[in-house]
């Protein structure tokens, strides 16, 4: 038998096992139902007639001058069983002998019943089953009430009251076996439905991991890597379903094709990333470097073709204009190639505490000076404040002399810009608020893309490709910093982030 089990395929196996269990489940519970819906039905039978046989004890007379009434007894049990043929009644001694009864003659097994049954039920809780001898058995016990009887109080005898009479039994025996028919079919029918889905979800269970990988695979092969994302998300998605630890050969399979998928994407995207990256670079460069350098042009050929008849002060201007150009240009380049840095994802961050007034004071002085020749006040608050933080102090001054140059830009001559710093449980909230000309509400949520410009932004022929925002969002999300705008147009703008304070 065992030979013969092991030869057999994984899936006949299986669906023995299954089939076996679920054999042994369904007998189990047909017979635990069976038999504890007895119980209860017993259970409930006795409580509710409980009182039965005092009731006839205490209204009809059994005994008379200490001697059985026959004539009595024969009159009360047969009332008794036309209004109950469910109960079977006897009149006992005090010892448990059989005196009179309701049943067939022929039927009696017993002369006698256990009088410890009786006083146990007499003393029992009114909860809790007490069975009894059944006399029209030798070794059945059923449920039952039962009263003693006292005549000049001196216990007589006992009213023994079997509830569930021969004929209750022949009825329910009818009604249990055509009921039991029914429960068959249906749970034999339930088994057979029951054993097929769990076999069939046992074998789905096993060949799912190998439907999976096909899939995946199949997914591969028609999509390959046209999508930056595709096999990216493939990885993250079923990387936790094949596990390393595994013996099972489909799983070994499927982590051998994920690491391979792994490393194929990896080289797919930084391929892909640098080559976006010079696409980009140079759409910038084109763009952003056009005005510039044909001014810078513009002029060198003015000065080239009319040197000889400009005077000194005039050919002085022209090249001062041309060198200026000139340095526009180098901060755009500049501006370029730190944006592409960051957009590398390859930028260190050197965290350290250090204090944030003196930096944003630094930070002010370098643009005093502009900020004067516009008649612009520069203020910080609160003043002389031991305020510190955590993070990198050259990319803060990045982000911090970005959003000055901003506010200055954009605000009118007499107006102000205002740094406010916020301690808060562990972070410095950060804002800097400018009086300037605000941003149109449609613009504020592209702020921070790198070379948009706003309806009333304000460059001019200056050295501003839009990138200054757009450095100083990626450089505060090396701080895992969000910065927010809130602006108003002709009220004035604030720009709104956190730091981590220092302990």
């Amino acid at each position: 038998m065992n030979n013969w089990f092991t030869r057999q395929s994984l899936y006949a196996r299986l669906a023995l096992v299954i089939f076996c269990s679920f054999l042994v489940v369904g007998v189990f519970s047909v017979i635990v139902l069976m038999r504890s819906s007895r119980a209860y039905q017993q259970e409930v039978t006795q409580i509710m007639h409980r009182d039965l046989a005092p009731f006839v004890v205490d209204h009809y007379l059994l005994f008379n001058e200490g001697k059985p009434d026959l004539s009595a007894i024969e009159h009360t049990f047969h009332d008794l069983m036309i209004l109950g043929p469910n109960f079977e009644f006897y009149l006992l001694d005090t010892q448990g002998k059989i005196l009179a009864y309701s049943a067939d003659p022929t039927k009696i097994k017993r002369k006698t019943i256990q009088i410890e049954d009786i006083k146990r039920f007499s003393s029992s809780a009114k909860r809790g089953i007490v069975f009894g001898d059944d006399p029209r058995s030798s070794t059945r016990k059923k449920v039952f009430s039962a009263a003693p009887i006292y005549n000049k109080n001196k216990l007589v005898g006992y009213l023994y009251v079997i509830l569930g009479s021969e004929i209750y039994d022949d009825i329910a025996s009818m009604v249990t076996e055509s009921q039991m028919i029914k429960w068959g079919v249906w749970l034999f029918a339930a088994g057979l439905g029951f054993a097929l889905l769990t076999m069939l979800w046992v074998t789905g269970l096993f060949t799912r991991p190998l439907t999976r990988l096909t899939q995946q695979i199949t997914h591969l092969q028609k999509s390959g890597f046209d999508q930056q994302q595709v096999a990216a998300e493939v990885v993250e998605q079923n990387l936790q379903h094949w596990r390393d630890d595994s013996d099972n050969e489909i799983h070994t399979l499927g982590c051998a094709f994920t690491q391979l998928l792994d490393k194929l994407n990896q080289q797919y995207t930084n391929v892909l990333t640098i080559d976006q990256l010079r696409k980009e670079l140079l759409s910038h460069v084109s763009h952003d470097l056009r005005t510039p350098l044909a001014s810078l042009l513009g002029y060198l050929e003015t000065w080239e073709m009319n040197r000889d008849n400009l005077s000194e002060q005039q050919s002085t201007e022209y090249i001062a204009i041309a060198r200026k150009s000139a340095e526009r240009i180098s901060k755009l380049v500049e501006q370029l190639f730190e944006l592409a840095h960051l957009d590398s994802g390859t930028v260190q961050v050197n965290r350290e505490p250090f204090s944030l007034p003196e930096l944003v004071q630094d930070v002010m002085q370098k643009f005093q000076i502009s900020a004067q020749e516009k008649q612009i006040t520069l203020n910080m608050e609160p003043k002389n404040s031991h305020i510190r933080v955590v993070g990198d102090i050259e990319k803060l001054d990045r982000v911090f002399s970005n959003l000055m140059e901003n506010a200055i830009r954009h605000t009118n001559p007499g107006g102000s810009v205002t740094i406010r710093l916020s301690p808060e449980n562990r972070t410095v909230a950060v804002e800097v608020t400018d009086t300037g000309i605000g941003i149109p509400e449609v613009d504020v949520p592209h702020v921070f893309d790198a070379h948009y410009k706003a309806g009333n932004s304000v460059r001019g022929n200056t050295a501003h490709g839009g990138l200054g925002l757009a450095i100083t969002k990626k450089l505060l999300d090396l701080h895992q910093s969000r910065i927010r705008v809130t602006s108003q147009v002709n009220e004035g703008t604030t720009f709104q982030f956190q730091l981590e304070a220092a302990g």
